[in-house]
């Protein structure tokens, strides 16, 4: 019976023990949730700062839808996030609960075996049957045994009273963290129909702009068509900039080779202007690969914003027979913020655009960041920047303020377009 007591009391506690690192993992995952849930809502605020100040401004109508659709995503993460966080409660609570149960039935028998020892202790706590026991012995060693099963018998019982008391503290501990995840159950569940009900504003929110949006479509056909042709405008000038740049590469090449040549008394190879004829030196090489081993992890070019312009061709939400095509991104961000540098380089040219600003443009070896829409401009030709560093202030746009990025590849075959979404790290 007793073996059958053991064994039991072994499973128990062997379960209790297998159930903690559940629980722990379950806390870490909750951690990380929590953790999840507060960037997003950072997100929510950014961008519900930046629809307050679009909703001023009929110029920005465009830009407020694109900002709403975001948000709409941020919600839905949001809601996510928290349903995800209810069912890790919702475990928790139970796992909590199942090591309640074993600790109950751990105790139950504890206290049913120290009960037990104290009646056996009580009928045989006078000390002259003690004496008897041990002097009654057959042999020295046996006496030995005999005493140190007293004490044995002693320490034992000590041992099973603080056996107790502990799991009664463990019990207690595991009863509160159970009251407080239930609270917390609530709390989130409040948060979750808030968050729906935000949802459903936004939603309701985006409607309104598209109706209003297609009620002035002829409008907005001219605007986008406008758009489209500065863009290409824009796009045509960092082209031609980026060529003018290869073919001053060619050129010092040239000149080098042709100084040499003369120096040895040989004739000098024949170097191309052309695209094609794009050198690759040592310099650039390791400056493309140290631009290159960053992808994915260069910093944004505004602190704070919203992409609301995806880079590559696709047809616009509203005007359907409308195609948009952007060679960047565009970044909706606080009015007049300042831009800086998403990686060290060298400012290679300064561009100036009637109507459209001001545009930077910094060589990372074979690579090239744009950024477009300043109206001032920090650095100029030939600086050397680091990481971060500020190199302009934006235009306004009504309230707020659009950052343009692009990042082209200087190839053998000629320029090729980046994807920065690709390249920035995921706010």
């Amino acid at each position: 019976m007793k073996w059958l007591l053991l064994n039991r009391r072994i499973l128990l506690l062997w379960l209790l023990a297998l159930s903690l690192p559940i629980t722990l993992s379950a806390q870490k995952k909750s951690e990380e949730l929590r953790k999840q849930e507060q960037e997003i809502q950072k997100k929510i605020s950014s961008t519900k700062n930046l629809i307050e100040k679009t909703r001023s401004s009929q110029k920005n109508v465009l830009n407020q839808l694109q900002l709403v659709n975001n948000q709409i995503q941020y919600r839905e993460e949001l809601v996510s996030n928290i349903n995800m966080q209810i069912q890790r409660i919702n475990d928790d609570i139970k796992n909590t609960q199942n090591e309640i149960l074993l600790l109950e039935n751990n105790l139950g028998e504890l206290k049913s075996e120290y009960a037990e020892m104290v009646r056996y202790a009580y009928k045989y706590r006078n000390t002259d049957y003690k004496l008897l026991y041990v002097f009654s012995s057959k042999s020295l060693y046996q006496a030995y045994k005999r005493v140190k099963y007293i004490q044995q018998f002693n320490e034992q019982l000590y041992s099973k009273a603080a056996s107790i008391t502990k799991k009664r503290v463990s019990l207690a501990e595991k009863i509160e963290y159970l009251k407080d995840q239930q609270l917390l159950q609530k709390q989130i569940k409040q948060q979750n129909e808030k968050e729906r009900q935000a949802f459903l504003s936004d939603k309701n929110k985006q409607a309104n702009i598209i109706q209003e949006l297609k009620s002035n479509e002829q409008k907005l056909q001219t605007e986008l068509k406008n758009q489209e042709a500065k863009k290409r405008e824009i796009a045509a000038a960092i082209k031609k900039a980026i060529e003018r740049e290869i073919a001053e590469e060619a050129r010092k090449e040239r000149e080098a080779l042709a100084a040499k040549a003369k120096k040895e008394g040989t004739t000098a190879p024949t170097v191309s202007t052309e695209k094609a004829g794009y050198t690759i030196t040592p310099e650039i090489k390791l400056a493309s690969e140290n631009f290159e081993s960053n992808k994915g992890k260069l910093p944004w070019p505004v602190e704070r914003g919203e992409i609301t312009g995806k880079f590559g061709k696709h047809q616009h939400e509203i005007v359907k027979t409308a195609t948009v095509e952007n060679n960047g991104i565009d970044i909706s961000t606080t009015k007049e913020a300042e831009v800086r540098a998403v990686f060290s380089g060298k400012v290679t040219s300064i561009i100036i655009i009637p109507g459209a600003g001001k545009v930077v443009m910094i060589s990372h070896g074979s690579y090239r960041t744009v950024y477009s829409n300043l109206k001032e401009v920090f650095v100029k030709k030939g600086d050397v920047v680091s990481t971060k560093q500020k190199i302009g202030v934006l235009l306004a746009d009504g309230n707020i303020s659009q950052a343009h990025l692009e990042i082209w590849k200087i190839t053998g075959d000629g320029l090729a377009k980046q994807n920065p979404e690709y390249w920035i790290y995921k706010n």
